[in-house]
């Protein structure tokens, strides 16, 4: 006796399954307004020759000779030759940072311990 069966709420639920009109329309329009505005957007900051040649050769992974005569195997050495001073002259850097890092501390240290860091000022400013 509860049960009756009720037509219509029937297509009220099935109403609110289905895609949610205006909601629904403006998000294809702007899924639609994005598919068209990324190629665009593309061609446009794309289309400089400048601009094309800064990115094949940015991402140029790696280097056919132009000449077909050219030692590759050469070619490589001297990159790996390349490669390896400038590690070398990384780690000299790191080297020169790392005594000055220390030199700054053992300054501050001593500047902290109170050798004469009020004449030092003075010094610096100019006064006596």
């Amino acid at each position: 006796d509860d049960y009756r069966y009720q037509p219509h709420t029937h297509f009220q639920t099935e109403k609110a399954k289905m895609v949610l009109g205006r909601k629904g329309m403006q998000l294809e329009a702007w899924k639609f307004g994005v598919y068209l505005l990324i190629p665009i957007t593309a061609s446009a900051a794309f289309n400089y020759p400048e601009m094309q040649k800064y990115w094949a050769d940015y991402f140029q992974f790696l280097k056919y000779p132009a000449n077909p005569n050219t030692n590759m195997k050469e070619q490589f050495e001297e990159l790996q030759k390349k490669r390896e001073a400038e590690k070398e002259q990384r780690r000299a850097y790191q080297e020169q940072i790392r005594m000055l890092q220390e030199s700054a501390k053992e300054s501050r240290r001593r500047q902290e311990d109170g050798d004469g860091s009020s004449q030092g000022r003075r010094r610096w400013f100019g006064l006596f």
